[in-house]
């Protein structure tokens, strides 16, 4: 490796922005459409109102949420002692070196949690469907969490639950032009907390831009379309025993999309924070 890192880092995360929605989103609508037809008729509506009311809870409560499932200190000991192999002083690219492979770590874990979570709930067929959503929103927001962890962003402050929102819009986006909205609605977000990083704007007028461009006031719509969509897309898990296997797969590939989204922007923004930006910006 070398500072060369840093540069591939940069290019992967572009080719990332460029591809379409993730696997989950693309291939969905072709294969799982029988089962989806299937669902408006089978899945009482009460299921589907449950779920998009779990959502809404998690993305409300997403600061107190990660009070009590994410464990911050002893992510940033890992990622401390993973720079450690670099000697005592790294370098800019050594720290994000270290950053990545402690993502890649909670990301790999977060796959067999959901793909477990999955497995068990969907064992159960149509009973297990209105607890394995909400379970599985448990994971994928955990895991954006940790992960930004991972680069040294505090999940609890207001900035970071409006990013972790805009994060998980952008890994279940069901289109190019929806992940295209949600990275524009990203980058905004990420100019102002840049500005602060650098002393360029203060806290509390980026707290004030942050918050123009609220997801709050349509958070609502957003949680019942992803519910609706999600309990459309896990419809086989209403066979029980095949269901299982339907739930670990779907489960593990919709938590992977998320990992991707968290993985680039997460990314993106450390080596923006890292890089002094040219006077005048």
């Amino acid at each position: 490796m070398s500072e060369d890192y840093i540069v591939k880092a940069k290019a992967e995360i572009e080719r990332w922005e460029q591809e379409g929605p993730g696997w989950l989103a693309q291939v969905g609508s072709f294969i799982l459409w029988p089962a989806q037809k299937a669902a408006e008729m089978l899945i009482p509506d009460s299921v589907q109102d449950v779920v998009a009311k779990a959502i809404e809870g998690f993305l409300v409560g997403i600061s107190n949420l990660s009070k009590h499932i994410v464990d911050a200190p002893a992510i940033t000991e890992k990622v401390a002692k993973r720079r450690l192999v670099f000697g005592e002083n790294p370098e800019l690219w050594q720290h994000l070196a270290a950053s990545d492979e402690e993502a890649q770590s909670c990301w790999n874990w977060h796959l067999g949690y959901a793909a477990a979570e999955g497995g068990a709930t969907g064992a159960l067929g149509l009973p297990g469907l209105a607890a394995d959503i909400p379970a599985l929103f448990t994971v994928v927001i955990r895991l954006i969490q940790q992960m930004g962890i991972c680069y040294g962003y505090d999940p609890t402050k207001p900035e970071e639950q409006e990013y972790v929102i805009h994060i998980l819009r952008t890994g279940t986006a069901s289109d190019v032009a929806a992940k295209l909205e949600a990275l524009i609605f990203l980058k905004q977000i990420e100019q102002i907390l840049i500005k602060v990083a650098w002393k360029k704007m203060a806290a509390d007028l980026a707290a004030k831009q942050i918050g123009a461009q609220s997801l709050l006031a349509a958070l609502r719509q957003f949680a019942k379309s992803l519910g609706i969509n999600l309990t459309k897309r896990k419809a086989l898990q209403m066979i029980p025993i095949i269901g299982a296997v339907v739930g670990a797969s779907f489960n593990a590939t919709f938590a992977n999309d998320i990992g991707h989204a968290a993985y680039f922007c997460y990314r993106r923004r450390w080596i923006a924070d890292h890089e002094k930006p040219e006077d005048g910006e």
